[in-house]
């Protein structure tokens, strides 16, 4: 079983803090709000396509990096959720023509 991924905002936290930047001061870099950086890093909002451009410009990392992590960590929480429900049926392939 595969281990849960980290949320990109507990592996950017630690980047901002590496540089010694704070959330505001990264925040107002990266042209969003402190609140929806907070809401990144604490796990408690996705990084979007948008923010995966902006962090990639800011931190030198390549298109996608983030999307990738963030895309990594919903797999495994959708994942984890269809253990706890009953299993879906596959559905039948259709007949060629």
């Amino acid at each position: 079983m595969m281990h849960d991924p980290p949320h990109p905002g507990e592996v950017l936290r630690g980047w901002l803090a590496e540089l010694g930047l704070s959330v505001t001061d990264a925040a107002r870099h990266l042209g969003v709000s402190r609140v929806m950086l907070s809401r990144i890093l604490n796990g408690h909002a996705s990084v979007t396509a948008d923010m995966d451009v902006r962090l990639s410009q800011a931190l030198g990392t390549s298109a996608g990096f983030w999307l990738r992590m963030q895309t990594a960590r919903d797999l495994w929480e959708a994942r984890e959720r269809a253990r706890q429900r009953a299993p879906i049926a596959r559905l039948a392939q259709p007949e060629a023509a």
